[in-house]
């Protein structure tokens, strides 16, 4: 049972947020189960997609950017983003399937501007060559992608998991390579699967007229698919790494009492882990970056923290206790004196649901983007495509 008096409550608003949202094309080189999106426009106009990242940064002060899609590697126009975004003091950061990726294109990124790349691998994916792998077994592929990235230097490393109940199980192992690339890879986002709900007491709605399921993405038989909490991907984690503790949440909008983002974030070097950042460090940092830059904290432009932390363990029980873990183990192997310290988010995240005929958003989201103009859910940017409104629940008695 989480306590959350425990947690820090990130403090983000909508107009005052750490994180935005732009998409650049719904074309992709694969067709995930789950996704969302529809083809509609293929590859959006360039001076859309700079207007929309203009009004995105002005409507909520954000202090990062997701370029996002479809597979955002495959727009003709994607460095003109990148810098767009660079030169407006934005962290650009491309949700990717990776299949494009190479040491080239990923030097011409750099070169633009790119902060951080989120690779979203997962066995869902039907992903050529790695068909009927296993989330163990794709290891091997998020290895190939942050070892390119090291090479390249210079652009942060992250990766998207899609959570199914088939692959609930693997959480602790693919955490276990995730800590053991500390050097290599600074986040990683497990997100529980979601989508409309297909009861029959529960109908859905667009400018007041019916819509069918259909016609909004995978709607699944089995209710249980669409009901993994982030509490529950916690415990399987935890049963592999009585170490990780979350230290910071949003909340859900509808249903107060859920938790659609944990956070944990683990430090070490690449010679082992010493422990997991607390609520209080947390809260340091992002009141500390919005009180010297008027915005709040997306990430850190360097994924290396430096010893220099461990001066905010006297506020921190958690902080303390992995820094007498870096003692004892530059006691054991003195080479941990000069070992780069990093710090490594790990995500929990819960998404958008439909709750007994409620809407439950992330409270707060990071996610939020500008469409025509106005500041919406990046969730729900296909019920504004496809019906030109947010979809409305209603339970059916």
């Amino acid at each position: 049972m989480i306590d959350r008096r425990r947690l820090y409550r990130f403090p983000w608003s909508k107009p005052d947020n750490a994180g935005g949202w732009v998409e650049v094309t719904d074309e992709c080189t694969l067709s995930c189960r789950g996704c969302y999106r529809h083809k509609i426009e293929g590859h959006r106009p360039l001076e859309a997609v700079l207007q929309d990242i203009r009004d995105c940064r002005r409507m909520t002060n954000c202090d990062g950017m997701a370029i996002a899609g479809g597979e955002p590697l495959i727009y003709p126009h994607i460095l003109d983003v990148v810098a767009a975004m660079a030169g407006l003091k934005i962290k650009p950061t491309i949700l990717s399937n990776g299949e494009k990726l190479t040491p080239e294109l990923a030097r011409e990124l750099k070169r633009a501007g790119l902060a951080k790349i989120h690779l979203h691998v997962d066995s869902v994916q039907n992903r050529p060559g790695w068909e009927g792998k296993t989330e163990a077994e794709l290891n091997e592929l998020r290895q190939h992608y942050a070892d390119l990235l090291h090479g390249v230097g210079g652009i942060q490393c992250g990766y998207h998991v899609t959570v199914f109940r088939t692959t609930l199980p693997f959480l602790p192992e693919i955490t276990a390579w995730c800590k053991r690339n500390i050097d290599r890879v600074q986040h990683i986002s497990f997100i529980a699967f979601r989508t409309l709900p297909n009861t029959p007491d529960v109908a859905y709605f667009a400018a007041g007229r019916r819509v069918r399921l259909e016609t909004l993405g995978d709607v699944p038989h089995d209710p249980r698919e669409t009901s993994i909490t982030a509490e529950e991907m916690l415990g399987e984690i935890s049963a592999g790494h009585p170490d990780f503790a979350p230290a910071a949440y949003l909340n859900g909008s509808a249903a107060v009492e859920t938790y659609k983002y944990l956070i944990g974030i683990y430090v070490g070097s690449r010679r082992g882990i010493y422990g997991t950042l607390g609520p209080r460090t947390v809260e340091m940092v992002q009141s500390g970056y919005h009180l010297l830059k008027g915005r709040y904290l997306s990430f850190l432009r360097s994924p290396v923290v430096g010893r220099k932390l461990f001066l905010l363990a006297f506020a921190d029980p958690h902080l303390r206790r992995a820094w007498a873990a870096y003692l004892r183990a530059c006691a054991r192997d003195p080479r941990h004196l000069v070992s780069r310290i990093y710090a490594q988010s790990i995500h929990l995240h819960q998404p958008n649901e439909f709750l007994d005929g409620r809407v439950n958003l992330c409270d707060s989201c990071l996610n939020m983007m500008a469409y025509a103009g106005r500041l919406i859910s990046s969730c729900r940017l296909d019920e504004y495509r496809v019906y030109g409104t947010a979809v409305v629940p209603a339970v059916v008695r």
